[in-house]
Formats: C-alpha cells, structure tokens, sequence
C-alpha cells in the first residue's frame, strides 16, 4: 500500500462525502480508493469511516486522523507547487561559472539585457579560469573553454575558435621569426598556466607534416589577457585564441607568425549536471548564449 494516497484518499472521501468524487479527483476507480481506506483502517488497526447508503461519515478516530493529515498534504501540495515553480519559470538563484577573459569580452556586455528580461532571477556569476567542481561547488551552469574532463557532466557544444602564435614587431625584430614549429623552443613563450610548465602537441600538424613539439615556456600565467599585454610588450611569443588577439593584431601590437601552422579548432561548451528536468532558468540562460552567436568567437 501507498500510504501517502491512501491518506490523501481517506481525506477526499471526508471532503466530498464521496467514494466516487474522491476516486475521480485521485484519477483512479472508486474499487481501489475502497482498497486504499481499508488497507489504510486496517495498517492503522482502527475504523477511520461510518458507512451507511446514504451518508460517509468519520469515525471519532476518523476525525482525529483526518484533522492531523490535512494539513500535512496541503503543506505537501505547497512544496510541490513551489519546486513546479522553480522548474518552470524564471526565478530562484542561477549560479554560473565563465572564464575571466571570454566572459568579460562577451557576456557582461550582454548580461544586462538577460537580467532585465528575468527580473525575478537572481544572478550570481562567477568570472573566473578557475575549474569549479559544479555538484560539490552548487553551480547550475559553467563554460569551458577547451578539453573537457569529468564525462559524468553533460557539454552543449556553443561555439569553436581558433588558436594563433604572435609576437610584438620589436620582439621579432631583436629575436628573429620562427619559420617551422621547432624554432619555438629557441624562443621565449609565454604560456597559459592550465597548460603545464612545459606546452605539448602531439601530431600537430604543420603543412603536410605531423610532429610532436616540447617547449619550456619563459612566463606562465593563468590570464590569457596578461600574456597577451606581456607579449605587446615584447617578452615572447604566444599561442592564444583568436578573441584575445583580434584587437592587437588589428593594430599592429602584435602580428601572427606560422601562419601556415593549422591547430586543432578549441570549443566552448556550456556543462551542467544533468540533462533531466534541466530547469527553466538553465535553459533560457543556454539559449541566451545561443542567441549571442558565437559561432567563431
């Protein structure tokens, strides 16, 4: 027996005097909403209802029961309503997590315009580099750009970019310009901190031509803004995604080098923990996202 509906039965028959009524409003037939009080009278080892042909009536105990379970389901109709609420409109708390640079170059732009539009969501975002354990850290939602790592999260793929070596003219000028990937190493390279004291690609493709590479970069940060104003100011050269380099580039601070050199394509996706009952406010910030078309950021 299911005791939560045979008391939520029990309760209907008292309200509506009604085996009938009370079996229509549980959606089921009145024989199992018969079942239900009896097996719920007999659990109990007491009669809850006086039956007559024309009247249902509580017993004393029936009374007694009936004034402690009510307003036990009508709490529990509360609690259902508000996590309905929750999953289906726009409001309660949405946490997320975005990379510093990418999301002070794309998303504090737009984020007014998404806080207007849900005034009722309060938005608590997170800029950061830094890998958050979204289940342990109580995340709905977070941006990663690049290799992902836990499977047990699911990634909506949301855009690619593309990687570029550059260097300021006046570091070229006094260091020369690597013509193949293996003159890196001869060069100071200023790497991004994620990626480990010492950068490897294996089977980068350069041309027709697929090699390893290992080089020990000069500076390490964990900003690729910083390494990106460290590289226009001459200190060595960098390996960054188009959206750090295209102003630089664009005004000469900095210029692309190995040029012919293709690097696999880098993905944004956004994670979150599940894909099941995702709520509403996940969904409108993924396609908030999505209408910021970032294809090629």
């Amino acid at each position: 027996m299911d005791k939560l509906n045979a008391i939520s039965v029990f309760c209907r028959v008292l309200e509506t005097q009604s085996f009938t009524q009370a079996a229509a409003q549980e959606n089921i037939s009145v024989a199992m909403a018969s079942k239900l009080i009896a097996q719920l009278e007999e659990q109990l080892q007491t009669r809850l209802l006086q039956r007559t042909t024309r009247k249902i009536s509580p017993t004393e105990a029936g009374l007694v029961y009936y004034q402690h379970c009510q307003p036990i389901l009508a709490e529990l109709a509360e609690a259902d309503a508000s996590i309905s609420d929750l999953s289906s409109s726009l409001q309660g708390n949405l946490f997320v997590s975005v990379p510093m640079d990418f999301g002070l170059r794309f998303i504090a732009p737009n984020l007014p315009r998404f806080a207007k539009l849900n005034p009722n969501l309060h938005i608590d975002m997170d800029f950061s580099d830094r890998r958050v354990d979204l289940m342990a850290e109580g995340y709905d939602l977070a941006l990663r750009i690049g290799a992902l790592q836990d499977s047990s999260l699911v990634a909506k793929k949301l855009a690619s970019t593309s990687m570029h070596f550059a260097a300021s003219p006046n570091y070229l000028a006094q260091h020369g310009t690597p013509k193949t990937p293996d003159e890196l190493s001869q060069h100071n390279f200023l790497c991004y901190k994620q990626s480990g004291s010492i950068v490897h690609w294996d089977n980068a493709h350069f041309g027709n031509k697929s090699q390893n590479l290992k080089i020990q970069p000069k500076i390490t940060s964990n900003n690729g803004l910083t390494l990106t104003e460290m590289a226009k100011a001459g200190l060595g050269i960098i390996n960054q995604p188009r959206f750090l380099l295209d102003q630089a580039l664009a005004s000469g601070e900095l210029v692309e080098i190995l040029t012919d050199y293709r690097q696999q394509k880098v993905d944004l996706h956004a994670i979150y923990p599940h894909r099941r009952y995702l709520a509403a406010k996940v969904k409108a910030f993924i396609s908030f996202l999505q209408d910021l078309k970032l294809d090629q950021y």
